[in-house]
């Protein structure tokens, strides 16, 4: 068993190499099918486009440089080799530069490789590896290749292609002469196996060094040899990369996969790490640029990782409002715990808010895998003014990278204690005179804000879109005021709702309202309440939080609601715990 079999072994390269031919032939003998196109029923929907034909269709990933740098970048390697591992081609081949090397210690260079080996074992495709500057630095390093990991040069066909698996550092194997990069031997090598596959479909030419950026390389005794051929050619070793084009025919510099070098936003500049995935369809040659980290295997989103994860962090808001008291106070409990296998980093940070006090407003908890952790943040309000409410927002890190974020609102009234208005005097729908959407979704249209207050008789008639309109009682079962519902499918309207309120003092009580409109406004008494609305923002399904100063009697409660073309209604709850108020739509009934 070789080490592309079995982790932390590695064997003769040779061996495996025949070892594969056998098997890829085998496969090729006994597959003896060719392709077509699927039997579609009529009516099938497709863009029609043309079917692979080709039996032989097959991919391979090229990996670029690990080294030369990027000693802390092997986490961008381990993902190169997941992904690959998910994309599934036939095999992988890697451009050289696999271990630091530059050395002639032979331990040093037994603890490289099978730091490499650790690494590179979790693939589960055939692998082929190409020697670059830092495997064979010097002669040391070229016996250590050839005793240990096999031919420094290779040849194979696999689906009648041909791959030339080429050394640029050849020239270390004669000490004192020097030919060229690639040596006599080697060139003759190419040579011979170019005319022993003189007829197959694409010749791929791999090697480390991009030769043919210099002279007297020795690459153009190869070019020569490949004459006019169809194949293609991929080159390492400057981490960048490059595509070129010489006799028509693509050349490829790729950049590092896990090496070193300065990365550059624009990817044109070709500064980033990446490996390559090349499919072959009969005659084309598709070759695919992917850079580490967008690819996943299918069991990458778990339910039960969710579930786990939903358990590690919890807030428990602790107010008990009382609005006899002057000052109120309450905390939030955080728990964390870290049930999973990375380290978890939580930070909480409020909102800025003159209203109520919050000690601290910023928070950070760390846990490691297997701890718990908790923190108490301490609030307090008076009581006569607790709008806005306290809002943070939390964000949970799982090994340094962002696992859940979002946004909550302290609310010190308990939902048991907040009324739904649901009796309502309804009048709708008026004409919003609009045409299209405003193109600013947050701009408040200027016939929105011209809208008047209908006259308190409920016998009065109005023109409204459709024609005349009158008020009209509305006892919902909901708690929602479905509007689109009450003054039918009609785009671009407005209309109105009116209840009343009996307060037994002059009092501010909490309210809320869920706007499901685009536009909204609420009146008690006349007069606008400037907070129940949200200045320069589309309401549209958003909660928002005021007070109402309410007066000894009854007080009427108005609500003016505009929408375009969607979901159009609005839910009211009032704070109500000791029971005190009172609310109709018939206030002259209600003693």
């Amino acid at each position: 068993m070789c080490f592309f079999l079995q982790k932390n072994r590695y064997c003769n390269f040779v061996n495996f190499s025949i070892y594969l031919n056998i098997l890829l032939f085998g496969v090729i003998i006994s597959t003896g099918v060719s392709a077509q196109a699927p039997v579609l029923p009529d009516g099938t929907p497709i863009i029609e486009r043309a079917f692979s034909e080709d039996p032989d269709k097959f991919t391979f990933a090229i990996i670029g440089d690990k080294t030369g740098g990027g000693l802390d970048k092997w986490h961008v390697f381990d993902r190169a080799i997941d992904e690959i591992n998910t994309l599934k081609p036939d095999f992988a081949i890697m451009v050289g530069d696999l271990i630091q090397g530059n050395t002639t210690s032979v331990e040093r260079l037994d603890e490289e490789w099978k730091e490499f080996w650790e690494h590179q074992s979790e693939l589960v495709i055939p692998f082929f590896p190409l020697p670059g500057n830092h495997d064979i630095t010097n002669r040391v390093m070229y016996d250590y290749w050839k005793k240990n990991i096999g031919r420094t040069y290779s040849a194979f066909t696999y689906k009648d292609c041909l791959f030339l698996m080429l050394n640029t550092e050849e020239w270390h194997a004669v000490d004192g002469e020097w030919t060229n990069w690639f040596g006599e031997e080697q060139v003759a090598y190419v040579k011979s196996q170019l005319t022993q596959h003189a007829n197959t479909r694409h010749t791929f030419v791999l090697l480390h060094r991009p030769l043919w950026l210099q002279k007297d390389s020795g690459w153009e005794l190869i070019e020569t040899a490949l004459g006019e051929r169809e194949y293609t050619v991929f080159a390492g070793h400057y981490h960048n990369l490059t595509l070129h084009t010489r006799n028509d025919r693509r050349y490829f510099v790729l950049g590092a996969t896990g090496g070193g070098f300065t990365p550059k936003e624009v990817k044109e500049i070709g500064a980033f790490d990446h490996y390559s995935l090349v499919t072959v369809d009969n005659k084309d040659i598709n070759v695919a640029i992917i850079e580490p980290g967008n690819i996943y295997p299918a069991d990458i989103s778990i339910a039960a990782f969710k579930a786990e994860l939903s358990k590690q962090l919890s807030f428990k808001h602790d107010i008990n409002f009382d609005r006899t008291l002057n000052i109120n106070t309450g905390s939030i409990v955080i728990d964390m715990q870290n049930t999973l296998e990375k380290l978890l980093l939580t930070e909480v940070v409020f909102d800025a808010n003159d209203i109520w006090q919050i000690t601290p407003n910023t928070l950070s908890l760390q846990v490691k895998p297997g701890q718990t952790t908790k923190a108490t943040i301490n609030i307090s309000v008076n009581s006569d003014n607790i709008t806005p409410f306290p809002i943070y927002r939390y964000s949970m890190k799982y090994g340094g990278e962002l696992l859940s974020s979002g946004t909550k609102l302290v609310h010190p009234i308990d939902s048991e204690h907040m009324k739904v208005i649901k009796n309502w005097m309804l009048l709708g729908p008026f004409d919003l005179g609009l045409k299209i959407i405003p193109s600013n979704s947050n701009e408040i249209p200027h016939n929105f804000l011209s809208i008047t207050l209908p006259e308190s008789d409920f016998q009065k008639i109005y023109q409204g879109k459709l024609g005349e309109i009158s008020w009209n009682e509305h006892f919902s079962e909901s708690d929602n005021i479905q509007l689109r519902k009450i003054f039918g499918e009609e785009e671009y309207t407005y209309g109105f709702g009116t209840t009343y309120i009996k307060s037994p003092d002059n009092r501010k009580v909490f309210a809320q309202i869920k706007w499901g409109g685009n536009l909204g406004k609420i009146y008690l008494n006349g007069v606008e309440v400037d907070d129940a609305g949200i200045p320069n923002e589309n309401l549209y399904s958003w909660w928002v939080h005021f007070q109402l100063p309410l007066k000894e009697g009854w007080n009427s409660l108005t609500i003016l609601s505009a929408d375009y073309n969607g979901y159009w209604d609005y839910r009211m709850e009032v704070a109500d715990p000791t029971d005190s108020l009172k609310f109709s739509i018939k206030p002259n009934i209600e003693k």
